[in-house]
């Protein structure tokens, strides 16, 4: 696919010729003209993101003319009405869209989805990516879970697989002993903890142990994982990821990464609907450095209010990936902190519910500066 080119307007009505509808061309909307949300923007054309606290003027519509893409803005009160030009099926196609990116999010494991909050990460791990080692002891484990709750943090995301690129699989058995213990006593305090893991087996034991959320990065595509959640009621996390922690970051490729991307979730959410999972119990995250180029990344990073778009709460996990010393200085993964921060930061203007950290009082701070900032912008 060629590089994305920005047009003045489409060049035909949008979602005329969605080849959802039958058509030849794919198409897509993403936010523009992001803003803090205030309810006197209503009079000035703008509508509200997810229900949170951004709101839209405009509308990028993508399309995928058979391999040439292009972006073209339109102001977001004329999309239904340049849709209806082109048919029924355009114009519902667009409402449909326009509906997902507006609807209030319910709770999410009873977390209101109308503002952000930040979820620690507990390794426990002796070869993790960025911290192997420092929580691989169930009491250290447990006793950094305390302190980042007290700094902020509303969701515990315990895992004891390493998915760093080249990670070699760990048993079944192995990576239980190393989480369900910290799982369990964790819970028990009356925190919210998040089971990081790929299998059906390991998140059968941490929901047994107490987990209130699976965070799966393969996307409930192991054997049973989707029945088991579908039966158990546990709201859940899918993100995107090119292959497998041992392959995927051999030469990842895509057409345009942020809508392959968006196209992959959108599916993976239609199955787990189709499985018995409700829509309220589905967050997503793009995968940001999982099957990646530094390239991909910060292309999701600029497109992150398309995903909005899936009608679900976004989660993103930034924190001391390789890309931010890729663009930087080639920083260590514990020297990443600043740049980890500054995405989070900026994702936060573009509306992402749920943002996956190693420095959790660094990016409390941040975030809470970042919203003041946004609160208190003129207009």
């Amino acid at each position: 696919m060629t590089a994305p080119q920005r047009l003045i307007r489409p060049p035909v009505p949008p979602f005329s010729d969605d080849g959802r509808n039958g058509g030849r061309n794919r198409h897509w909307i993403m936010p523009a003209g992001l803003v803090a949300w205030s309810d006197h923007l209503k009079q000035a054309g703008f509508h509200r993101l997810a229900g949170g606290m951004m709101g839209f003027s405009h509308l990028d519509v993508l399309t995928d003319h058979n391999g040439d893409f292009t972006i073209a803005r339109i102001e977001t009160d004329r999309l239904l009405e340049e849709s209806a030009a082109g048919g029924a099926d355009a114009e519902s196609l667009a409402g449909l869209m326009l509906d997902r990116l507006t609807r209030p999010r319910p709770d999410f494991a009873s977390l209101g989805m109308d503002r952000w909050h930040v979820m620690g990460i507990i390794n426990t791990t002796p070869d993790s990516f960025s911290d192997g080692g420092d929580n691989a002891e169930q009491e250290t484990a447990i006793a950094s879970g305390r302190a980042m709750v007290e700094a902020g943090a509303a969701i515990l995301d315990i895992g004891g697989e390493s998915t760093r690129p080249g990670a070699e699989p760990v048993s079944r058995d192995e990576e239980q002993r190393r989480i369900l213990p910290v799982i369990r006593t964790l819970s028990d305090e009356g925190h919210l903890v998040s089971a990081d893991t790929r299998h059906t087996a390991v998140m059968a034991s941490a929901l047994d142990h107490g987990a209130g959320i699976i965070n799966d990065v393969g996307g409930l595509r192991d054997d049973g994982a989707a029945d088991l959640v579908a039966s158990r009621s546990v709201p859940t996390i899918i993100m995107h990821m090119q292959g497998e922690p041992g392959t995927m970051q051999k030469s990842p490729r895509y057409r345009h990464a942020p809508t392959d991307i968006f196209d992959w979730l959108e599916a993976r959410i239609d199955a787990l609907r189709n499985a018995g999972i409700g829509l309220d119990r589905i967050a997503v995250d793009p995968g940001f450095g999982f099957g990646k180029t530094p390239q991909h990344n910060m292309q999701i990073m600029a497109s992150l209010s398309l995903y909005h778009g899936l009608g679900v709460p976004v989660l993103l996990g930034v924190s001391r990936k390789s890309s931010i010393a890729h663009f930087s200085r080639g920083e260590a993964a514990r020297d990443r902190q600043p740049g980890s921060t500054a995405l989070a930061a900026m994702a936060l203007g573009q509306g992402v519910q749920m943002i996956r950290v190693h420095d959790v009082p660094e990016t409390v701070q941040a975030l809470s500066c970042a919203e003041a900032m946004l609160l208190n912008s003129p207009g």
